[in-house]
């Protein structure tokens, strides 16, 4: 077995800020529990002609046991591997882990059967066959999670003083503030619009968990039903706002998404709710607050460090790379005292 040292990670993202806070976290956490370090890579314009033709190359093996993990946002920045320390045969094992894998036809042509990768993972269950196929690498699932165990360094039993709280892009009827704020308000409930968001990927996630705790309900809906230029047109995803929920302890309104990785969601933590008009959803948010209870957010921060918590796929990571991990194992143990002792 290789020691934590022998792998390197690669994220590329289009920036670390804004959306994509949430997976330089999770880049950022696997360099800390594999005890590597991690290089961020922010292409400022699509790969050209030159590296696309150089990715083509046969990618040796050597490098007496090292490792590459590329943490790629889409597909098409499986490209960032044509390197020429990568081809010349620096790792003995390279492996990526595609975030929205759903924008599959964007995979590019060079990562067809070109046995560059040793192993695939994407985050959409649906599509698993589709890059085993398109790729001949072996290719696993693993879903968007969120970092459960460090949620529960915090007081999730705290009063929330907020019933409702938005966060994201949300369905047309629920998209303006001072409309929401206006309809709950009628309603006698409290409401927390968009909040300030900061430039730092890091600063950005830990202001939005603080806001998830303060919150009771967080409004968020299916991709499919949040209009944004950036969506897949006709594929639904699970995002970081219904697991980072889920972590703290906070129960979610809206539509939830129609795909596999949903399934991981407890039931409890959902509030389904007709999305199409404010007076069609009040209801369901009326009942949520009328009802709710106050030990619901351990039992579902409980759900979360035993189902979703990123470190159980980077053990999946881990073991196919063949590496040790004493960090992982450590947090991982720690997770497992943590659910025995809150019970099932």
């Amino acid at each position: 077995m290789s020691s934590g040292a022998a792998i390197e990670i690669w994220c590329v993202t289009p920036s670390s800020s804004g959306g994509w806070g949430p997976v330089t976290a999770l880049a950022e956490l696997t360099g800390r529990v594999f005890q590597a370090d991690v290089r961020f890579i922010h292409p400022s314009r699509p790969y050209g002609p030159a590296r696309k033709a150089f990715a083509h190359l046969p990618r040796r093996r050597g490098g007496g046991g090292r490792s590459l993990l590329l943490i790629a946002a889409h597909p098409g920045n499986l490209l960032s591997v044509a390197e020429a320390p990568v081809l010349a045969g620096r790792f003995d094992r390279v492996g990526a882990w595609i975030i929205d894998s759903f924008w599959d036809e964007l995979l590019p042509r060079f990562a067809r059967h070109r046995n560059t990768f040793d192993r695939l993972w994407v985050t959409d269950g649906e599509l698993v066959d589709r890059y085993r196929e398109a790729t001949g690498a072996p290719t696993g699932w693993l879903p968007w999670g969120t970092d459960a165990l460090q949620a529960q360094q915090q007081d999730l039993t705290a009063s929330r003083s907020v019933d409702v709280l938005r966060l994201g892009r949300q369905p047309s009827a629920w998209d303006d503030d001072d409309s929401n704020r206006a309809a709950l308000s009628r309603a006698g409930l409290s409401y927390q619009g968009r909040f300030p968001l900061a430039t730092d990927g890091s600063a950005n996630q830990r202001t939005v968990h603080d806001q998830l705790r303060r919150a009771k309900v967080v409004l968020a809906s299916s991709s499919l039903d949040s209009p944004s230029a950036y969506r897949h047109p006709a594929r639904d995803y699970l995002s970081a706002r219904f697991t980072d929920a889920v972590a703290n302890g906070t129960l979610i309104a809206g539509s939830p998404p129609r795909c596999q990785a949903a399934d991981l969601l407890p039931a409890e933590a959902l509030v389904p709710m007709d999305v199409s008009s404010l007076e069609a959803g009040l209801p369901a948010l009326r009942a949520a607050l009328e009802t709710y209870d106050t030990r619901a957010p351990l039992r579902l921060s409980r759900h979360a460090l035993r189902t979703l918590d990123w470190r159980h796929r980077i053990r999946t990571i881990a073991d196919e790379l063949e590496l040790s991990a004493a960090t992982l194992d450590q947090e991982l143990a720690q997770i497992g005292d943590l659910v025995e002792v809150t019970g099932p």
